[in-house]
């Protein structure tokens, strides 16, 4: 088995990515860890912000917008 090692690209009180080696990402909250190809992390990462983007721009109204 090779030998992989993790670069650390962000570290929060509530997560962390890492990338390995190998190219897969290592996304943890807490106790749990994703392993993400680059395409699965950048389809997360476009979600979040159409789930976020009412919070973060001050929308909200109570009911989150179903996509």
């Amino acid at each position: 088995m090779a030998n992989h090692e993790r670069k650390v690209l962000v570290q929060r009180p509530d997560c962390r990515v890492e990338q390995c080696s190998c190219g897969v990402y290592h996304v943890s909250f807490g106790a749990v860890t994703h392993r993400m190809r680059v395409e699965q992390l950048t389809s997360l990462f476009e979600a979040l912000g159409v789930a976020l983007a009412p919070v973060l721009e001050g929308d909200e109204d109570g009911d989150p917008r179903v996509h």
